[in-house]
């Protein structure tokens, strides 16, 4: 076998630099140039896959959708008014238009939590309402990762 010989250099960092790189080495116990090279490596691949970052505009539209969906379900949950059921139907339509995700199953609860008098009753609903509201925004996050894995490939 044939010894690998490197030709060596040395570059001038800021200390800043020196002492993350310190702190890397130690901690996935490589010698510095391996944690530059790997790096490097990351940073071009990255470079190589703009896709993947602008994705993010993505990401920015379903949390501005989410946020106005949890809005609504809590003002609903705290005063069942019908203004406050309107705003509910509101956010699930823009998500089945939008999103394509059929969150109905949110409206259908809402309606029988007001019409439900009996207080323990209304407590099972909410709780109900909790899980079902949980489901659709993992079905957002999910949506939204499927989208991204998709334009890698």
């Amino acid at each position: 076998m044939s010894e690998v010989r490197h030709k060596w250099t040395t570059i001038k960092v800021p200390i800043q630099v020196k002492e993350k790189l310190d702190y890397l080495r130690s901690k996935t116990q490589k010698v510095t140039w391996e944690v530059i090279l790997e790096s490097l490596t990351f940073y071009e691949e990255f470079l190589r896959r703009p896709q993947v970052r602008t994705s993010t505009s993505n990401l920015d539209k379903l949390s501005w959708y989410i946020t106005k969906l949890a809005t609504s379900f809590g003002a609903y949950k705290e005063n069942p008014s019908d203004e406050n059921f309107q705003y509910l139907a509101k956010r699930v339509d823009e998500l089945k238009k939008r999103f394509n995700i059929d969150a109905e199953i949110l409206l259908k609860m809402a309606e029988y939590y007001k019409r439900t008098k009996d207080e323990e009753l209304r407590n099972k609903i909410k709780v109900d309402m909790n899980m079902a509201f949980k489901q659709v925004i993992k079905e957002l996050i999910i949506q939204l990762l499927f989208e991204l894995v998709s334009k890698e490939e």
